[in-house]
Parts: C-alpha cells; sequence; structure tokens
C-alpha cells in the first residue's frame, strides 16, 4: 500500500482532490504513534481517531482541514488503480500498564472508495501518476469499508502476505462492535 497525502481544492462549486506528491506515514513513528501520545498513552482500552485529527499531526501548523489521507491499496498495478480515503481509524492497545508499554494493537480503518478503475484489456504504462494527480470528487460513489490490521510492538505493521490477519480478542471485539 502506498499512502499518499492530498489536498481538497474547489473549482466552481466541484470538490477535487489534488495529489501532493507528499506521502504520510501511519505506523512506526507516524500519525497514530503521535495521537496515542495525544491521547496520553491508552493502554488495555479502545480509542478513535478521525482523520483530520491524524493529520493535525503530520507537522506543526498544518492545514489538516484542507488535506485527507488516502492509500493506493495495489501501487505496482498495471490492471488496476485503487484509492480509497481513510475517514476514521478505532485501535485497540494491548499492554502493560504499569509501565507503559504497549504489547500490540488490533486496528480497524473505517474507508471509502474515492477511485476505481480496472485496465485488464489495455494495461498502464506511465499513465497512473497523470490519473490520479487530480481526482474529480462529484463522480466518485463513496462506497463504504472496514480493514482490520495490527501494529506491533514496535508500531510497526505486523506481518504483510497472504496469512496476516489481527486475532480480534474480547476487549477489542467488544470496543469494534460500536462501529457496527
Amino acid at each position: 500500500m502506498a499512502f499518499l497525502l492530498y489536498r481538497k481544492e474547489y473549482r466552481n462549486n466541484e470538490l477535487f482532490y489534488i495529489n501532493t506528491g507528499e506521502g504520510y506515514k501511519l505506523a512506526g513513528s507516524g500519525l497514530i504513534y503521535k495521537a496515542w501520545i495525544k491521547r496520553g498513552k491508552p493502554i488495555n482500552k479502545g480509542w478513535s481517531i478521525v482523520a483530520e485529527d491524524l493529520l493535525s499531526n503530520y507537522r506543526d501548523d498544518f492545514d489538516a482541514a484542507n488535506h485527507i489521507l488516502l492509500v493506493d491499496f495495489h501501487p505496482d498495478s498495471k490492471q488496476r488503480i485503487g484509492i480509497i480515503e481513510i475517514e476514521k481509524i478505532h485501535i485497540y492497545n494491548y499492554g502493560d500498564e504499569s509501565n507503559g508499554s504497549v504489547h500490540w494493537s488490533p486496528i480497524m480503518l473505517e474507508m471509502c472508495d474515492v477511485f476505481y478503475r480496472e485496465y485488464y484489456d489495455n494495461p498502464l504504462s506511465d499513465e497512473k501518476e497523470g490519473i490520479i494527480s487530480e481526482i474529480m470528487m462529484h463522480l466518485v460513489e463513496k462506497k463504504k469499508s472496514v480493514e482490520f490490521l495490527y501494529l506491533l510492538d514496535n508500531w510497526n505493521w505486523g506481518r504483510n502476505g497472504s496469512t496476516n490477519a489481527a486475532f480480534i480478542q474480547p476487549g477489542a471485539r467488544e470496543y469494534f462492535r460500536n462501529f457496527f
């Protein structure tokens, strides 16, 4: 997945998403970790954050209200382009409250479609960057979806691969149930 920062721009009362050419980091020392610190480092409980609040951690004096967090969920594909928007993230941190350490964190991302197009009959070569540089939002049917991932004790993503899964244990299950 490629994490892409876009800017909102209105032209003639129509909303466009414009690629800034910048990426962002959710895991590791990225936006989720910074938000966890701002929240007082919750352990053995769930917490949620909307995209605009995540963006407020991007850098000092950042205009979070006019930017969005997009994800290209298959960046190397020549047969399709799939861009989704992160709207909200729900996190449950398991850890040791006595020393403040987090052992692992299942997360649920609430997302919506922004752009999806298949090119199986005519694979892309170098056109992708131009296609996703500017997305006209009135053409988008924003279908909602959720994805479950997990973060390790070092705040990096859990193992990627065909068997990547977050086991949703009772505390996290009760917390995430609020969003279905």
